[in-house]
């Protein structure tokens, strides 16, 4: 894994702004988020970012061997038909296989990605990563993750607001911005039932948030000392504290973004480095350390290494 990395990525909210008062009604309560955003097409979002990842990356197309659809929600690794002949076959029409054909990828295998809630992203780095280090054919692997609610859905979900985007981004073994480091989940699947299960998933956050963290730490020879920035999500600031006083980080480590769109289940921590990138935060050599936890429930944690 030395030499494999994230080349370049894209991320990206929907394109509609809601404020939080049409949404809730003591918006004090959401950690002073001002508005959340919204999208009628997330796979037309995903494939807007795809292509903003490619080109950010200087990758063509017919340089991709292999793509990853990454989502959380099951609807959106279906694409609808265009044809009502046959109902049942609708199950068939897979959203990567339509990205595929819209980006031109003629020679990249497809992969689904699913069933770890917001994790599903940082496993699919995971997964590239050892497509790369084990196929020496393969040289880019596109992923794209994204994941939308219903407009009209309850936007809160354990206290947190819930905001649509995706998330595109080339892992390869040159030009790197990003060398991964490692990456690490633990996953619960006693808490599969989330409905529930909501109180037991509540009582196990931080622990397991602790331990996937000082496992990776551990795995890679690395002190908390030694980690330059924490990355966070967009779940509660307040939550945040907690876990880098767990983890034995300094809370000024942590690059919270100036205004806060909420969570957005794939993308938040790539929306959140592209603007401390775009603050000047981040400097070659440093240790960068992303933390999720999805829903399944599945606790993930990357370490990357700036080269940029």
């Amino acid at each position: 894994m030395d030499s494999i990395g994230i080349r370049g990525y894209a991320a990206a909210l929907g394109n509609t702004r809601v404020a939080i008062d049409q949404l809730v009604d003591d918006p004090e309560k959401f950690d002073g988020i001002p508005s959340i955003w919204i999208t009628n097409d997330i796979q037309q979002l995903m494939l807007e970012t795809a292509r903003a990842a490619l080109k950010h990356s200087d990758v063509q197309p017919i340089d991709v061997d292999a793509l990853f659809w990454v989502s959380a929600l099951a609807t959106n690794h279906q694409r609808p038909s265009e044809s009502n002949q046959r109902a049942d076959l609708n199950h068939f029409c897979y959203s990567a296989s339509w990205l595929h054909s819209e980006l031109g990828l003629r020679q990249a295998a497809i992969t689904g990605i699913a069933q770890q809630g917001c994790a599903g992203l940082f496993n699919a780095i995971r997964l590239a990563g050892g497509q790369l280090a084990f196929e020496p054919g393969i040289r880019n692997i596109l992923i794209v993750a994204g994941d939308a609610l219903n407009p009209s859905a309850d936007r809160q979900i354990l206290f947190n607001l819930i905001s649509d985007a995706a998330c595109a981004m080339i892992v390869s073994r040159d030009r790197l911005s990003y060398r991964t480091l490692g990456v690490h989940q633990i996953t619960k699947g006693a808490f599969w039932d989330v409905n529930s299960k909501t109180s037991e998933i509540a009582a196990g956050y931080f622990p397991s948030a602790k331990s996937v963290v000082r496992g990776l730490l551990e795995r890679l020879s690395l002190e908390p000392s030694e980690i330059d920035w924490v990355i966070p999500t967009g779940i509660r600031r307040d939550s945040w504290l907690i876990l880098l006083n767990l983890w034995g980080i300094p809370a000024e480590r942590c690059f919270f973004p100036e205004i806060s769109f909420g969570h957005t289940i794939q993308a938040d921590s790539f929306l959140i480095l592209k603007e401390a990138e775009n603050a000047g935060a981040i400097l070659s050599g440093q240790r960068i350390l992303l933390f999720t936890f999805g829903f399944g429930s599945t606790w993930s944690a990357v370490v990357l290494e700036t080269t940029i």
